[in-house]
């Protein structure tokens, strides 16, 4: 019995197709985060105290000066008390060394 070529290659060429493994990989991602590298602090002390007044630098005073102005601009100003206290962080991480 003689088997026809024509209809022997693509049987194999089929086979072929049906056996390959196919792999897949894993694809690993990476999350970007953004990071806000400004101090809520100076955004705070730029709005509340410039409202009113012309602002000093931070280092204008040392972090022992700054409490009781800071204070003091709170009661005349109305500002809040935890916005007061994230002002108060920034100027005395920002001041003047003693």
């Amino acid at each position: 019995m003689k088997i026809k070529l024509f209809l022997v290659v693509p049987f194999l060429s089929l086979l072929s197709c049906v056996s390959k493994k196919q792999v897949t990989a894993t694809a690993q991602t990476t999350e970007v985060v953004a990071i806000n590298t400004e101090e809520p602090g100076k955004g705070l002390f730029q709005k509340q105290c410039a409202a009113c007044h012309d602002l000093y630098a931070p280092n204008a005073y040392t972090a022992q000066q700054w409490e009781p102005i800071v204070f003091e601009m709170q009661k005349k100003g109305g500002i809040p008390n935890d916005e007061t206290y994230v002002i108060l962080d920034y100027l005395k991480k920002n001041a003047k060394p003693q």
